[in-house]
């Protein structure tokens, strides 16, 4: 339909296209998502005969990213705006999320979802079913585990399926867009693989992303955001390279390192601890596993 309509309407842009400003355009909904066209190329006659063919609620789309601090994230993380929204955040992660319709209305979503956590977090949305949660570090910021409770809790409240991606905390500097967009690249891999999965990690993805593929500097992002300041620990990445290749025998690690089996656990636990990689499962032992054959390199 959109394509039909640039013939009359050059400027008319799809709901997730980079705009300037959302209340420049009218907005319609058809069955391949939302559409909105110039007001200045409009005459009223043909937005009341588009409004009726395709109804839609302009109001509860704009008012998504309705307050002054939602609107610059908005334009900073969908509309090419590298400028970095004004917060007092030091360091913020992004929740990128989809949902299964958008049969439901946004204020309540966002009043339910904004009643189960604490802090100043925000959800901008990207288009009709997907956005990203905005939540700065602080002592009562979530971990993974709540925020999946809650995700279950909207998916009943909502009746709608909700996948989601935690992102790590980022610093907010001139690298946060590149985050971003590395995690949403993720979250898409994570959704085409894992159909029926509701919440990802990092380590979830990589092997995924590494099947389908990575430029060096991908694969880089990737491990520097895995293994963060342990990669920096020549002696904590041997301990653990040998002890994932000792099939996570301990005993045999230690051996092989000629150090004693509590000094091995130490080393194993700090690596946990500085990561969140939980090495003694398979889950967790395979992408740091690539990664530190990466860092060999």
């Amino acid at each position: 339909m959109l394509d039909k309509l640039k013939v009359k309407f050059p400027n008319a842009v799809s709901g997730n296209e980079p705009r300037q400003s959302d209340r420049e355009f009218f907005w319609f909904r058809d069955s391949s998502g939302t559409f909105g066209i110039p007001k200045e190329e409009i005459s009223s006659a043909e937005a009341s005969l588009l409004q009726l063919l395709f109804p839609h609620n302009e109001e509860a789309f704009l008012s998504r990213n309705a307050s002054e601090m939602k609107k610059q994230w908005s334009e900073f993380l969908y509309q090419n705006d590298r400028s970095l929204p004004v917060t007092s955040w030091k360091k913020v992660r992004f929740i990128h999320f989809s949902s299964s319709t958008s049969d439901f209305s946004y204020l309540d979503f966002e009043e339910a979802f904004t009643s189960l956590v604490s802090g100043d977090s925000m959800i901008v949305w990207e288009d009709e079913d997907r956005g990203a949660i905005i939540e700065g570090e602080s002592d009562s910021s979530l971990d993974d585990p709540d925020f999946f409770s809650i995700v279950q809790t909207l998916e009943s409240d909502f009746y709608v399926k909700i996948q989601a991606f935690s992102g790590h905390y980022h610093l907010m500097d001139e690298n946060l867009p590149t985050h971003f967009q590395m995690e949403q690249k993720s979250f898409k891999l994570a959704k085409k693989h894992s159909l029926d999965t509701r919440m990802f990690t990092l380590p979830d993805v990589f092997p995924f992303a590494v099947l389908e593929g990575l430029a060096p500097e991908e694969f880089i992002w990737f491990c520097e955001e895995l293994l963060g300041d342990a990669g920096k620990d020549e002696e904590l990445i041997s301990t653990v390279k040998t002890y994932i290749e000792c099939n996570s025998n301990a005993s045999l690690a230690a051996k092989k390192l000629y150090i004693h089996r509590n000094s091995l656990q130490y080393r194993i636990d700090k690596f946990i601890e500085k990561t969140g990689l939980d090495i003694r499962t398979f889950h967790h032992a395979l992408p740091a596993y690539l990664c530190l054959l990466k860092k060999e390199e």
